[in-house]
């Protein structure tokens, strides 16, 4: 269920002993609310963090002077987009960032969803989709007509929460030129 408290999006989840696949968990998410709020310059340190465990989690190399640059020139100039924070009890378990476009294909701004990331302990409990869909609420409430992005081909996990949440697969390659 969505929730709206002073322009924040809490997400209610019901209260379980263990995740979906059966494992146990600490009981941190029991009886929870999930927070996803855009992050400023004070949230600098949890974006590294956690920017850094998905690159390391999908082996893409990724110096940590480059990243936080990365992350400073988004943080110093909101029109290149948005980090959006998970937080429960305070404590940053996932991330959300947005890039933004001004596409011919759709028309107009879209926004391109560069990174999901839910730390690896809390996956399995739904919070990916949650993260997900406060995601493309903030982009539909900045005007973005729509929300392109890309899955790693060995990552099939992701691919499927993309479907079930109504994003298409597109009959194109991607590719890329560093200048």
């Amino acid at each position: 269920m969505l929730l709206r408290v002073q322009g924040e999006r809490y997400y209610e989840r019901a209260p379980k002993s263990s995740t979906p696949n059966g494992r146990d968990y600490d009981g941190a998410m029991e009886a929870s609310r999930l927070s996803v709020v855009p992050a400023d310059r004070a949230a600098r340190a949890e974006l590294l963090r956690l920017l850094s465990g998905q690159f390391t989690e999908l082996e893409i190399p990724m110096p940590a002077e480059r990243l936080a640059k990365a992350v400073d020139g988004v943080l110093a100039d909101g029109s290149r987009g948005v980090f959006l924070l998970a937080l429960h009890a305070g404590e940053s378990i996932g991330i959300a960032y947005l890039s933004y476009q001004w596409t011919l294909e759709h028309g107009g701004k879209i926004a391109w969803l560069e990174e999901l990331y839910i730390e690896p302990r809390l996956r399995s409990l739904g919070l990916g989709r949650e993260l997900l869909a406060a995601t493309l609420d903030h982009a539909r409430s900045l005007g973005c007509r729509a929300v392109d992005l890309e899955v790693e081909q060995a990552h099939p996990r992701a691919a499927s929460l993309y479907l079930r949440e109504g994003f298409v697969p597109l009959g194109r390659s991607r590719f890329y030129r560093r200048l």
